[in-house]
C-alpha cells in the first residue's frame, strides 16, 4: 500500500457494539472487527487494498 499510515486520516469510528471492535490488521485504528459485517481492515485500509488490487489486472 502507497500511503504511509501516519500520513492519513483516521478512519471513521465503528459502528458497532463496542465488543466487535478490534484492531485493524494494517493501520491500528479501531475498526468493526468481530461479529457479522466484521472486516480485519478498516475502511480506508480496505479501499487501498481494492485500489491495488484493481491496479495489478
Amino acid at each position: 500500500m502507497s500511503t504511509p499510515i501516519s500520513d492519513r486520516p483516521k478512519p471513521p469510528a465503528p459502528e458497532c457494539p463496542g465488543n466487535q471492535v478490534g484492531p485493524c490488521r494494517s493501520c491500528q485504528h479501531h475498526t468493526h472487527r468481530y461479529g457479522l459485517g466484521g472486516n480485519p481492515l478498516c475502511v480506508l485500509c480496505t479501499r487501498e487494498l481494492e485500489a491495488w488490487r484493481a491496479a495489478q489486472k
